[in-house]
C-alpha cells in the first residue's frame, strides 16, 4: 500500500480553479483526482439544515424524544443512532428522503466543482439521479460496499466521475475511502457474491482481483475536500469503526459528448443483477 494521499491533487483555496495539463495527465493515468478545499464548510449547511428538518420530522413520527433540532453534524449523528434503535430502519427513510433534498441539487451544480469535470469531461453533462448522502453507521457492514467499480452499478460512459464529499473529517478509523491507482483502463470486471471478510449486501470484485493491485493508496479528507474519480476505478471504503455516524455526499456525472454513450442513445444498459444486490436485506 502507497503512502495516504498520493494522490494527483489540486488545492482550490484560489478563487481561480484551473487544472494544468500534468493534473490532466495523472487523472488520465491514475482516475482519481483530491480537490483539496474545494467547498467553504458554510458551503454544507443547507445540507444539514435539511438532514436535520427530515430527522426531526422522523423523530415526531416515530415518537423519539426531541431534545433539540440541531444541524451540528455530531448532533445530527447522535440523533441519527438513537432514532434507528427506536426504530429499526430510519436511516433508510432518511438516506431515500435526501434524494429529493434541494441542497443536495445546488451543491450537485456548485460553480467551482462544474469548473473542474467541466475540463475533465465536457461542457454538456448530465447528473445522475440518484443525490446521495451516504450514511455509515458506527461498526456497520451490510451497507458497506466492498472492493468494487462504481460502473459495474450505474453503467452509462465508462468516462462517467464520482464525486465524494464527506460532511465532517474522514479516515481509515470511519470510513475512508481506499483506490487502485490506474486499474480504470483496463476493461470492467465482472463482480461476484465475495464479501473480502465482511457480510455485505453489495457484489465485490473477485478477490484474486483486488490482491493483484499494486498501487493502493488511502485516503484522509477535511471537510471541503472532494475526490473525483473515475467509474472504473476500484475502490472500497474502511469498516466506520468510530462512534458516530460518516456522512458523505456522492454524486455521479456522465459526459453527454462521450461517443460510447451517444452510441447507446443516452441510455443504462440493463443492471438488473447489480440493482437486485442492493435491494437485499440482512434478514
Amino acid at each position: 500500500m502507497l503512502p495516504l494521499n498520493q494522490l494527483c491533487t489540486l488545492n482550490c483555496q484560489s478563487k481561480d480553479i484551473e487544472l494544468s495539463k500534468q493534473h490532466l495527465n495523472q487523472y488520465e493515468e491514475e482516475g482519481v483526482l483530491l480537490a483539496k478545499n474545494l467547498f467553504d464548510p458554510r458551503d454544507y449547511l443547507p445540507m444539514l439544515n435539511d438532514l436535520a428538518g427530515r430527522l426531526s420530522l422522523l423523530e415526531q413520527h416515530y415518537g423519539a424524544d426531541v431534545s433539540e433540532n440541531s444541524n451540528e453534524i455530531s448532533q445530527i449523528s447522535d440523533r441519527l443512532i438513537r432514532l434507528e434503535e427506536l426504530a429499526p430502519g430510519a436511516q433508510s427513510v432518511l438516506y431515500d428522503s435526501m434524494n429529493s433534498a434541494p441542497s443536495l441539487h445546488t451543491m450537485g451544480a456548485h460553480p467551482k466543482l462544474m469548473t473542474i469535470l467541466e475540463t475533465l469531461l465536457s461542457t454538456d453533462i448530465s447528473i445522475h439521479d440518484r443525490y446521495i448522502i451516504l450514511m455509515s453507521m458506527p461498526q456497520g457492514e451490510w451497507h458497506l460496499a466492498s472492493w468494487h467499480q462504481d460502473w459495474y452499478y450505474n453503467e452509462g460512459p465508462y468516462s462517467t466521475i464520482t464525486m465524494y464529499a464527506p460532511l465532517q473529517k474522514t479516515d481509515h478509523k470511519n470510513g475512508s475511502l481506499t483506490f487502485a491507482l490506474g486499474e480504470h483502463q483496463k476493461p470492467p470486471v465482472s463482480h461476484d457474491e465475495h464479501d473480502h471478510g465482511i457480510t455485505t449486501k453489495w457484489h465485490s470484485l473477485p478477490p484474486e482481483v483486488v490482491h493483484s493491485y499494486d498501487r493502493v493508496v488511502p485516503t484522509s479528507l477535511e471537510v471541503g475536500d472532494v475526490l473525483l474519480f473515475h467509474s472504473l476505478t476500484p475502490h472500497t471504503p474502511s469498516k466506520n469503526q468510530s462512534n458516530y455516524v460518516r456522512f458523505v455526499l456522492n454524486l455521479r456525472y456522465r459526459d453527454l459528448r462521450d461517443p460510447q454513450f451517444l452510441e447507446e442513445g443516452w441510455r443504462i444498459k440493463d443492471i438488473t443483477r447489480a440493482r437486485q444486490a442492493m435491494q437485499r436485506s440482512a434478514s
